[in-house]
């Protein structure tokens, strides 16, 4: 009945612009079970994503939260952490981002609907309107989908557009939680659902910076000593002043710096660097440059083992990838699921020691571990570490 209703009735919704509002949507949307949750972002110079909008659907009431008007928060964050309430996303992953950066919480517990979907044999990147036509027989409008959420005042267009993502998005959660269950799969959907929480939580520390940098595993270990000052440095910049680390220096020009070692600006400017690059920064890339000089040489970082460079790497990730589509095969859902490349690369990585002991694989570990630890321990056993 509650399907029925919701699929005849109108998309009706409150925009919500004020504190009072706030409270008071949270305390009723506390009194549920289960609520859907979106976000509309812009990032495109910046480092963070620049919140413009939260849709909030309790199953009885739908919000539209502009976060511009509002400044006092604390209601919202009491209700992403309830414990009481399951939050449904779909494809959260950047929505869980801009929860982190945006409150320093994550919605707690939370289930991604895009996982539900790929445990009973969606493509994991399936995407809302795709299971909105399948599911609910609703042709969704994405004409809004890269609007600039930041401008003001929203149209009835974009309003009605952010409304649909989360009026749907309950029933849909129903019909594929209930699918899920049957299949057997719902407790490692959970599963999966809090390591994409988790993943969010981690950040990447300045100091790691360069292991992250294109190509840097050919630099040699005073190249890498120099090229670990200045991705720190980009990376602690980024933060500060929340510009994408591109629009700090470019990465390519940056490994430049970080390989020839220049001592001049000419050298900086003959190496590729932008007018605005050297006027800004050029001094500070040259100190950091002198500073890599007088580092000893056994405090200089290792030499980056290349992956791919190891022999048996493509006859061992080709045996995994067999193996991992063999048990996606006989359990209906994508091998895309089960392991995706970078996580066969981290186990591999693991294996060969280039991680540190104390990492434990994504694959051998939670309810892919169920499946796969044993044959995975069973097929490394042939390559030496």
């Amino acid at each position: 009945m509650y399907l029925k209703n919701i699929l005849l009735s109108n998309c009706n919704y409150q925009l919500i612009t004020t504190d009072a509002q706030l409270q008071s949507i949270c305390e009723q949307a506390k009194k549920q079970a289960r609520i859907a949750l979106d976000t509309e972002f812009v990032r495109t110079r910046t480092y963070y994503p620049q919140l413009g909008l939260i849709q909030l659907f309790d199953g009885e009431q739908l919000s539209l939260i502009d976060p511009l008007e509002i400044s006092q928060w604390q209601p919202f964050r009491e209700l992403l952490t309830d414990s009481n309430v399951l939050k449904f996303i779909h494809a959260g992953s950047e929505d869980l981002e801009v929860f982190s950066n945006s409150f320093q919480c994550l919605p707690e517990p939370m289930i991604d609907t895009q996982v539900l979907a790929a445990f009973i044999g969606h493509p994991m990147s399936c995407g809302f309107a795709t299971l909105v036509a399948e599911y609910l027989h609703i042709e969704l409008d994405k004409s809004e989908s890269r609007t600039d959420w930041l401008a003001r005042p929203l149209s009835e267009k974009q309003c009605q557009y952010a409304a649909a993502d989360v009026y749907y998005l309950l029933p849909l959660a129903d019909i594929l939680m209930e699918k899920t269950e049957q299949a057997g799969y719902l407790d490692a959907a959970k599963d999966e659902s809090n390591l994409i929480a988790q993943r969010r939580k981690e950040v990447l520390m300045p100091e790691y910076a360069y292991k992250y940098i294109g190509n840097a595993w050919q630099l040699r270990s005073r190249q890498l000593a120099c090229l670990k000052k200045l991705a720190a440095w980009r990376l602690n910049q980024a933060r500060e002043r929340d510009l994408a680390v591109n629009f700090v220096i470019r990465e390519e020009n940056l490994w430049q710096v970080a390989r020839y070692m220049p001592t001049s600006l000419a050298e900086l400017n003959a190496l590729g660097l932008s007018g605005q690059e050297i006027r800004c920064h050029g001094r500070r890339l040259l100190a950091m440059v002198a500073e890599s000089r007088d580092i000893p040489e056994e405090e200089c970082p290792a030499q980056i083992m290349n992956l791919i460079d190891y022999p048996d790497y493509r006859k061992a990730f080709k045996e995994i990838k067999s193996l991992v589509t063999q048990v996606g095969e006989s359990h209906h859902f994508s091998a895309e699921l089960l392991a995706s490349r970078r996580q066969i690369n981290q186990l591999l990585c693991w294996h060969w020691k280039l991680k540190s002991p104390e990492y434990q694989p994504e694959l051998i570990r939670g309810w892919r571990g169920k499946w796969l630890a044993e044959p995975i321990a069973e097929i490394l056993a042939n390559y030496s570490e």
